[in-house]
């Protein structure tokens, strides 16, 4: 395995490593403190974290900005890190031991749970304007839960995938999108009781 990917798989796997990598696709540019506010430890953890990080070459080093009696220091992400095509992480994930493919799994998800928190805040302190601004684009945006038989799935799936995958658009313009599909080989615990 190529040593970059080993670095990302080890990032992915680790909870709080992801959440910061998860912070940083969101806020661009971040200190330890603002990190401290989302990520439920000590900011000494942080600071190790992020500085393992930085080592490995996924996040920058830090821009120091000057203030009146300290510095603040914000990191950012090495985007250039992540430029690989999505099937060779996809070929790695899919290869790992059973006990790495759950650590991973399990970091994803938590991971996506601060995403919900940070989109829910920034919707919270939207303004009227910015709410009415955000509804004239009510017909893009879809609100759904539901479950289908496992053939409707695999096709479902496969279908997104594939649709993401050609679907790049470099203009600039951004939306979001999260898809939250579990299979039925998921454990009950996950899937609706009958």
């Amino acid at each position: 395995m190529d040593e970059k990917y080993r670095e990302i798989l080890e990032a992915f796997r680790n909870p709080t490593k992801m959440k910061i990598i998860t912070l940083l696709v969101n806020n661009n540019k971040m200190t330890v403190t603002g990190m401290s506010k989302y990520i439920k430890t000590t900011r000494s953890n942080l600071y190790q974290v992020v500085s393992n990080l930085v080592s490995s070459g996924i996040v920058n080093e830090p821009e120091i900005r000057p203030k009146k009696n300290y510095v603040e220091k914000y990191y950012s992400l090495n985007e250039d890190y992540f430029a690989f095509h999505d099937e060779n992480i996809d070929d790695e994930i899919t290869g790992l031991p059973d006990n790495e493919y759950r650590e991973i799994l399990s970091s994803f998800f938590m991971a996506q749970s601060l995403n919900l928190e940070i989109i829910g805040k920034s919707i919270e302190a939207m303004t009227q304007k910015e709410i009415q601004n955000m509804r004239k684009h009510e017909k893009y945006t879809v609100f759904s839960y539901g479950t289908c038989s496992n053939s409707v799935f695999e096709k479902l799936s496969i279908a997104v995938k594939n649709e993401l995958k050609k679907s790049v658009d470099d203009s600039g313009n951004e939306g979001m999108f999260l898809f939250l599909m579990l299979p039925s080989l998921f454990p009950d615990t996950l899937n609706r009781k009958k």
